[in-house]
């Protein structure tokens, strides 16, 4: 993600703009981010839930994605 320090916003803020329609902007703060800047689009599928992705632990992983991800690696190591 690209950053830029709060002090641009008024001297690159046609630069930011339009870099935040392609994709989202930190804005930073004493070199931390303190702000995102994103398109009103990427903000409205984030919103539903759009690209939501799950993350599992090894101990906590369900029996089904567990059973997905090996026949997927035996796939991939089965290749010619």
């Amino acid at each position: 993600m690209k950053q830029y320090p709060s002090a641009d916003i008024t001297r690159k803020s046609g630069e930011i703009l339009e870099t935040a329609l392609r994709a989202p902007v930190a804005i930073t703060k004493y070199r931390r981010t303190k702000y995102v800047l994103m398109s009103a689009e990427h903000y409205e599928a984030l919103r539903k839930g759009q690209g939501a992705r799950e993350v599992f632990e090894l101990a906590t992983v369900p029996e089904d994605v567990r059973s997905e991800m090996l026949e997927g690696i035996d796939k991939e190591l089965n290749r010619d």
